[in-house]
Order: C-alpha cells, then structure tokens, then sequence
C-alpha cells in the first residue's frame, strides 16, 4: 500500500464516511438500549394474526420491505419469536444491496430483544467454514453472509464473539485458498464496501473524479481495533502476494509451451495438436489469473505488477508483423490497392475457406516453415554474368493454335461419361463453355462461367479436362490468368480436387523450371509464376509456397530468375507485403533483392526491378501521411479502444473509456463518433461493442451515452432510405449493432418495431430502386440478431404482425424486379423442336432469395411462406381485418361516442393521402 496521501475516487470517500457515521450511529443507539421490560412488552400487540403476518413477511425479506418491518416492531411483541427472527434472517437470499437495510432491521430487534445478537450470530455460523475440513458449497451465499456478519460487528449488533468469527472466516477464506485463489471474488466483494473499516483499505480508482485524501480525511470505525485493522491488512496483503507468485508461475509455464510451440513451427511447419492444446489451455489459465490478479490489487488498492509474455526467438520478424498488423487495423494500410482489386479478389466465397483444398505433403502450408537466411550468398557467379543467360535467344512468343470445332468435339467425345456420350445437349454445352474461357473479362462473367460447369459439367472427366485446358493457357494470354484464377477459387468448395490438381501442376512446372534454368522460354516461366500469384491472392494457394517460390528465385538470382521474381512481385508482392503472417519474410526477401540489383548491370533487369519493388511498395502518398501525422494520439487511441473491442479486453475497454475526460467535447466528440460508427469493426465483434454500451448505461452519469447511440443509429438508417446507394452498407452494420444493442438491453422494443416498419414503409423515390435489395438484406440482419427474443407470448404476435407486411413487401419487391428485369434484360431460349423461341426473364438474385428464406427459418422455422404476392397481400388483408374486429369488440359503444364527437369538431383541412376504394 501506498504513502499517505493516497488518491481515491470522490463518492467512495463520501459513502465510506457517511456509512461509518451510520455504524457508529447504531452502536450508540444498542448501548443507549436497556433491557426488554417484560410490562412494556406485555402492552403490545401480541395477537397471533399479527404475529404470524410479520413472521411472514420477515421470511420474505427484501430491502424495501424492512422499513415497514420495523415500524411493525415497535407496535408487536415479539418475543417469543425472537429465535425464529434470527433464524428467518440468516436464511434469506438476500442481495449485496439489501445488506444495509437489513442491518437496520438487525439493529432494530436487538435493541428491543437482548438475545437476539447471540441468536442472530449461531443462526449465521451455521453457513461459515470456520474449520480447516470445511468446503464452501455456495459461494455467493457465502459472500452475503461474510458482508453482513462484517457490518453486524461495525454496528455493534454482535460483540466480541462476532468479531471472532469474523477472524476466524477471514482466515479460512484466505489460507484455505493458497493454490487455486478461488476466493478472489470473495473478497474484492468486501473490499471496497468495508474494506477501509476493516482493513484500512483504500481501493483504486475506478471514475476520474478523484481527490487527493489523507488518513485523517476518512472516518475510523470504532468497532475493530487498530491493531484488529493490520491483522486483517496482513492477511489479505499475503493473500494477495500468493495470487501474484501463482499468476507468475503460470506466465513461465505459458512461455515455456509457446516457446516450444514457436520451434516447432519453425523447424518442422507446424506444431503438435498436443503442444498446441497445452498452449491454448496454459493462455486461457494465464489470462483467467491476470483478470483476477488485476481485480484484486484494484480492490486492495496495490499497484498490478507487469508480466512479460516471452518473445518468440525472431524478435524481428514479430516486430514488422505487429506493425504491419497495427497498421492494416488503424487503417493507414490496405490490404488491396483499389475498391475495384478488393471486390474482384476479396469478395469472392472461396476466401472463408482460405487454404483448406491444399495437401499438406505438397506445398507448404507455415510461413514461419520459410527460411530466408543465408539468401545473400554468392549467386554461383552471377554477379558478372548476370542477365546474360540465354541472351542471344530471340524473343518469339509461340501461341498453341487454337482447335478446330472437329478436334473439340472428338475431345469432348472422349471425356464425357459413358452414360452422357449420346447426349449432344451435354457435348454442346461442352463444347461452348471451354471455347467462352478465352472470354473471360469480368467478374459477372467468371461467376457464371464457374455456375455453368457446376450446373452442367460437374464430372470427373470434364474436371479433368478443365485442369488440362487452364494449365495449358497459351503464354500470350496473360490477360486471363486472373479470370481463371477467380474460376478455379469458385470452384475450390464444390470440387476441391480440381484445385489441389491444379495447384500441384503448376507448382511440378515451377520445381522444373528451376532445376532446368535456361532450357525454356522465359514467356512460359512468368506465365507460370504470374498463375500461381494469383491463385495465391485467391488462397487457393498459401501464402508460405509463395514465398517458398521467392527464395528459390532469388537465391540464384540472374537470367531467367529476375524475370521470373519480377513477374511474381508485380501480381502477388502487394498482397504478401501487406499480410500480417508473410510480411516479415517478404520484407527480407525484398531487401535482399534490392540489395543484389546493385550488382546487376543489365539495365532492362534493373527496371523490371524497381517496377517490380514501387508496385510492392507504392510511393507513401504525401498527404494521407500528413493527414495521419494530423490525428491526434488520443483520438488514436480512442479509435483503438473502441474499433479493436473484443471479447478479451472489453472489461478493460470500459474502464479506459469511462476514465476519459467526458466534459471535453472534443474528446467526447471522438469517443461518440467511434461508438456509433458499427461499420468500422468486424461483424463478429459488434455484440462486444453493444456490451460495452450496455456497461456504460449501468454506471452513473454514463446513461445518456445509450440514448445518443440509439438516436445515432435510427438517424443513420434513416439517411440511408432517403438517401438510397451511399449508406447502405453502413446501414446494414447499424442496423446489426441496433439489434445487439436490444440483445443487451440497451433499447425497447418499441425502437425495434419503429425501425422495422420504417423500413419497409419508406418510399421509395428512385426510379431504379427495383434493382436494390438492401432494405431486404437489412430486416433480415436485424431479424436475425434480435430472433431469439421474439419466440414466445405477445412479442411473437406482434412479431407476426410485422412479418406479414414484410413477406408483402418481400414479394412486391421480387415482382417489381421480375418486371422490370423482364423489359430490359430479356432471356431467350428454344427449345427441344428449335421451332417456338420462348422468352424467360432473368432469374431473381438467388442470394436474397436465400437470405430471406434463412432468416424465416430462423425466426419461424414451422411456419409456411407466401408462395406470391397475391397470397401475401391476402394475408395481410385477413389479418388486418382480424385487428380491426378485436378493435371493435374492444371499443363497444365508445366508438359512437367518439364519432358524435367528431361531427362536433372543426373539419380537418389538411391535404392527406388519397386511399382508392377496392
């Protein structure tokens, strides 16, 4: 414990004083009281039906009853109950704020009944471990017990022996507990209420508003000794030095595991499940005793040590890794260089299943398995002859020629299955679908390329037949390479093996090129490099075999190998750079490389290098870096309490942002703005920022923060309807969050049902509105969040009520797209007989369909759907007529009343909404 004067919060100064005044108020009254005087007693009320109606509510027992409780005492006798009132007392549930009232009530009997304390005190040891064989089998009950017989003994309510007893449990709670300290919360519990009057405890402060205190600024409990005081100090001080040498112990034991854990991935790829297994469990142990360690010396008042994690064995490389990990999170760092690469490569499904349909035995799979050391060495005598390795072969690029018709058909005969061979539907879509591959030039035509062969062709022969084809892709087209890239990682969760074979060829080919340097044309050696980087931008290939291809490269860097290094730079350097896990290694490697371009005196080489490397690391744009050196570091640090919550710092996360300067509004300004700016944090992560809403709400002087994010949010959902196409994405976000936040309590119900309609009902003023689906996409978010609430009872009826309108609005939706879809992009097709063209509109969008379906079966999984909008609209005509004859029933006569009124009233000359009569 620290020096007088100490620094402590300014309201547990002020309760602690106010609280001790009370106790010594009491001790006064209890020693002021004389010995029941039978006669008075026999003059109460000692009738039976009065009696037995105060034992009841004594057995009963809560805080807001005890005041009529005592003013029933003093009109009652009850003396041949006073056994029964300690026993009634002793046994009830009672909560840690309704500790102080009944105190009072304790007080109160004692008074008035001498045999009440030692009563009252055998009744409450009966629930004490007192003996070293005893075990504590509710420790909750526990921790009431221990608290009120801690303010009986202040009160004066039990003398001597109480405070005994008092020791005695202190003692067991705290020498019983050395090896596990599972009694930690027990007595955080008893620190910070009366930890100052019974041990001279002053607890850290939780809330900004502190003052500087010294000893004689708090008031001293007469009750307990001083001597009492520094027993008590001394055993919860030896305590907590136990918890700190076992929290230590387990910071070795972790850096032990993770030490090892770190080897092994380094010298073998990757760790065993075992010393896996024993690290996460040796973390969670960790972790679970620094939150209790932290708790503890808080509510003591003694300042936390700091543990060390043990670094890794290349501190460096965690080092760039972190700052390159920090930078991508701050958002100074893009992961892609444009919107349109990170929609093209990023939006892509396979990305959720990143490396999962690679052997291990085949590639390499750990980028701590890559080793770049010794990369520097003597290039075999390169460094004079450098770019000179098949210079005198011409370049003459060599396309494949393309196929006939004849030769396609007589492949496609071949490949197909036996039971397909008479179908000429089947060749026929063969045949066109491998001819369309040479006319891949966007996203939309990819995705339906890769549709069209799952649909069609998903056989083993035409799986075959599709790795032959985008192997072979001709050295001249590499145009292609990033289609057939986005096809294949389309193709990864549906047919894994087509990616593995893929994978494994081109890599054989690359392992070949390597060995056989100078026997091939440098055009198929970057057409093969270029395939792989951007199937590893996809994940169909990790990112440890792409820098496993890098270091072999640049080991023996010349001819051939700075073209073909190059080459993988410019497609795939940015995105390993950017990586958390494989930018340390691709830093080295670029170093390397920049430092061997010095040597190099083929002036062609040197350009592609320095391409190559500005294409890796684009020149720092000027004024994003002023506009970062600009932001304050406490608006930083805000962004990073709040935008990097999750569920293992949210506790600490509160603390930080309730300990801000809150009266400064800029400060406030930055703290609201990240709070209610969802859509910077990861979907996974919202609930965590919800929660941490939700603390804040439950702290004085905090809860108008909720209010301003409630408010925010149905500003923002409201900006995105009448400002349709900017904000939906930020809507979609805010309106997840709005759902988290009404999981915890943060909001009403009535806020849900307010934005739910608003949804739906807002018009719709866009004349291309019908192409939009993000109203769709945002009720079933929210529906989704929020369904589990809504299962039951009146909330499922109203719930059902809303999810009539939206099924409505669901399908007119659906039918304006089917319409318009229809007039602009018309789909013909014949048929069988190629007499009668049949026009067919385009499909309705498959992934709203199934995002609606999904979130039905998530709110109502038995309950069938409107097959069409006339069936919907019929539904919500029935169940409006429904509402409006429980109306009437429920009105009766007033309703006459009401329109005998209306005559009477001043005719409303308002413009409305004209409604047309069915």
């Amino acid at each position: 414990m620290s020096d007088w004067p100490r620094l402590a919060d300014r309201q547990w100064v002020e309760e602690t004083n106010k609280r001790v005044q009370a106790q010594e108020r009491h001790r006064t009254t209890l020693a002021k009281a004389e010995s029941s005087d039978e006669n008075a007693l026999h003059s109460l009320d000692s009738t039976l039906k009065k009696t037995t109606a105060f034992m009841k509510k004594l057995k009963t027992l809560s805080a807001a009853s005890v005041p009529s409780l005592i003013e029933e005492l003093s009109r009652l006798n009850l003396s041949k109950f006073v056994e029964e009132m300690a026993a009634g007392i002793a046994e009830t549930k009672l909560k840690p704020l309704d500790v102080i009232p009944i105190v009072d009530l304790c007080v109160a009997i004692a008074s008035r009944y001498s045999k009440f304390p030692e009563l009252l005190l055998a009744e409450i040891k009966k629930g004490l471990p007192l003996k070293r064989t005893d075990k504590i089998s509710n420790p909750a009950k526990l921790r009431i017990d221990v608290r009120l017989l801690c303010e009986l003994v202040l009160c004066g309510v039990v003398g001597k022996e109480g405070l005994q007893t008092l020791g005695a449990t202190l003692s067991f709670i705290c020498l019983t507990d050395k090896g596990e300290h599972l009694n930690v919360g027990l007595l955080c519990s008893l620190c910070r209420p009366v930890g100052w009057q019974v041990a001279g405890i002053v607890p850290t402060p939780e809330s900004t508003d502190t003052i500087s205190i010294k000893q004689d600024d708090l008031m001293v409990n007469t009750a307990i000794s001083v001597d009492h005081r520094k027993v008590v100090n001394d055993l919860f001080t030896n305590y907590h030095t136990g918890m700190l040498r076992h929290l230590e112990k387990a910071c070795a034991s972790m850096n032990v595991v993770q030490k090892r854990v770190k080897r092994q991935e380094r010298t073998r790829g990757d760790a065993t499940s075992e010393d896996k297994a024993e690290l996460e469990t040796a973390k969670t142990e960790f972790e679970r005793l620094k939150g209790l360690a932290t708790e503890l010396s808080n509510s003591l008042g003694v300042p936390m040590v700091e543990l060390k994690e043990e670094p890794s064995d290349n501190e460096e490389d965690e080092a760039a890794a972190l700052e390159m990990d920090k930078a991508l999170a701050e958002g100074h760092v893009l992961l892609w260089p444009d919107d349109e690469t990170r929609l093209f490569i990023a939006g892509n499904d396979s990305q959720e299943s990143e490396e999962r349909t690679i052997e291990e035995n085949e590639l390499k799979t750990s980028v701590d398995d890559i080793d770049v050391d010794g990369l520097e060495e003597d290039d075999r005598g390169a460094d004079a002859e450098a770019g000179s390795e098949n210079s005198e072969e011409p370049y003459r690029p060599k396309t494949p020629p393309s196929p006939s018709p004849a030769q396609l058909n007589e492949e496609f005969s071949a490949a197909a299955d036996p039971a397909l061979v008479s179908s000429e539907e089947i060749k026929q879509l063969a045949q066109k679908f491998f001819l369309n591959l040479d006319h891949l030039v966007n996203r939309d035509t990819t995705d339906q390329c890769a549709l069209d062969f799952v649909s069609n062709l998903n056989t083993k022969s035409y799986r075959k037949k599709l790795v032959k084809v985008l192997y072979g892709v001709p050295s001249s087209r590499l145009d292609l390479l990033p289609f057939y890239a986005r096809l294949v990682a389309s193709l990864s969760p549906v047919m894994p093996d087509l990616t593995t074979e893929l994978s494994t060829m081109l890599i054989k080919q690359f392992r070949d090129y390597v060995q056989r340097s100078g026997q091939d044309r440098v055009e198929e050696k970057i057409k093969c490099v270029m395939f792989i980087a951007e199937l590893v931008k996809f994940a169909v290939i990790p990112r440890a075999e792409a820098l496993s291809c890098l270091r072999q490269l640049v080991y023996d860097f010349r001819g051939h190998s700075i073209d073909m290094v190059c080459a993988m730079i410019e497609t795939a350097g940015f995105y390993l750079y950017r990586n958390t896990d494989s930018h340390p290694k691709m830093k080295i490697i670029l170093d390397v490389v920049q430092k061997k371009k010095e040597r190099i005196k083929d002036v062609r080489h040197v350009m592609l290098i320095d391409n190559a490397f500005f294409a890796c690391i684009p020149p720092a744009d000027s004024a994003a870096a002023r506009r970062a050196q600009a932001e304050p570091p406490l608006m930083i640090f805000i962004r990073h309490l709040v935008v990097d919550i999750d569920e293992h710092n949210v506790n600490t996360n509160i603390k930080c942002i309730r300990r801000l300067a809150w009266d400064d509004e800029t400060v406030s300004g930055w703290c609201l703005n990240y709070l209610t700016s969802p859509w910077l944090l990861p979907y996974a992560n919202l609930l965590h920022l919800a929660s941490a809403v939700a603390g804040l709400q439950g702290l004085t002087h905090y809860d108008w923060i909720s209010t301003y994010v409630i408010d925010a949010c149905q500003e923002m959902i409201r900006i995105s309807l009448e400002v349709p196409g900017v904000f939906n994405q930020k809507a979609i976000a805010t309106a997840c969050y709005l759902g988290e936040l009404y999981n915890y309590s943060v909001c009403d119900t009535p806020v849900i049902y307010k934005v739910l309609y608003q949804i739906i009902s807002f018009p719709e003023t866009d004349p291309l509105s019908w192409q939009e689906f993000y109203r769709v996409r945002m009720v079933c978010e929210l529906l989704n969040t929020i369904a589990d609430f809504f299962q039951t009872g009146r909330a499922r009826r109203k719930m059902d009520y809303f999810l009539t309108y939206f099924h409505r609005f669901y399908w007119m939706k659906r039918e304006q797209w089917n319409v318009n879809a229809a007039a602009n992009e018309p789909l013909t097709v014949i048929d069988e007989t190629g007499d009668s063209p049949t026009v067919e509109p385009p499909r309705f969008p498959a992934d709203v369909e199934a995002e609606y379906r999904e979130c039905m079966r998530h709110l109502r999984k038995s309950a069938p759907l409107p097959k069409d909008l006339t069936e919907a609209e019929k539904a919500v005509e029935l169940m409006e007529q429904q509402l409006k004859e429980k109306l009437l029933l429920a009105s009766g006569s007033a309703d006459e009343e009401e329109e005998e009124e209306d005559e009477r009233r001043v005719p409303d000359r308002a413009l409305h909404q004209i409604n047309e009569e069915e």
